[in-house]
């Protein structure tokens, strides 16, 4: 009888390795020939799945996005405070530190590459509504044009804490970065 595959499964299990690798080993670093042996597979299982390294790249980086973005909606849809449901785009555990490392190792990819750019600027894009939504649904803020402009300078402030934070974790843990996340909410929108 032979084995039945979650092709799906199958897929976004090499996605997410290919995705750990790009966070140890940045872009570069990652080859396909060893996403398929963590796999357990040969390069041509991983071929099958993938067109090209590009499009396997860029589903590693989607994979992440997708779970950050669900991270933030759920915690959204339980009705945290502000200040909780922003932090869940910070790199405050391993996992979340590790989506950053890809996060930015595509930032210069995106500046060379064109599917890359129109791929960041989409992302970019789906994160200023991810946080004006968040914004919103806490009813720190009624929709306008400024709502749009807070999530747009909070976003640019959790990024810019991200990449400090990637850069030198001993000087930003988690507390230090849900503090200062904190003070550009505290900065932006009236107390609740």
């Amino acid at each position: 009888m032979p084995k039945i595959v979650d092709h799906e499964a199958r897929r976004q299990q090499v996605a997410e390795i290919a995705a750990t690798l790009i966070a140890r080993r940045g872009l570069e670093g990652t080859k396909v020939r060893d996403i398929a042996a963590l796999a357990g597979c040969s390069t041509s299982i991983v071929s099958h799945y993938f067109r090209s390294k590009h499009e396997l790249l860029l589903s590693a980086y989607r994979l992440r996005m997708e779970r950050t973005s669900a991270r933030v909606d759920e915690a959204t849809g339980a009705g945290c405070d502000l200040a909780e449901i922003l932090s869940g785009v910070l790199p405050l555990d391993e996992e979340r530190m590790d989506s950053w490392r890809i996060w930015l190792a595509f930032w210069g990819l995106a500046t060379a590459d064109e599917a890359f750019l129109i791929e960041q600027r989409q992302r970019s894009r789906e994160a200023v509504d991810l946080f004006h939504r968040a914004i919103v649904s806490t009813g720190r803020i009624v929709e306008s044009d400024r709502s749009f402009l807070v999530a747009q300078a909070l976003l640019s402030a959790a990024a810019g804490i991200a990449t400090q934070a990637v850069y030198d974790p001993e000087r930003w843990p988690a507390s230090r970065q849900r503090d200062i996340l904190a003070l550009h909410i505290a900065g932006h929108l009236p107390q609740s």
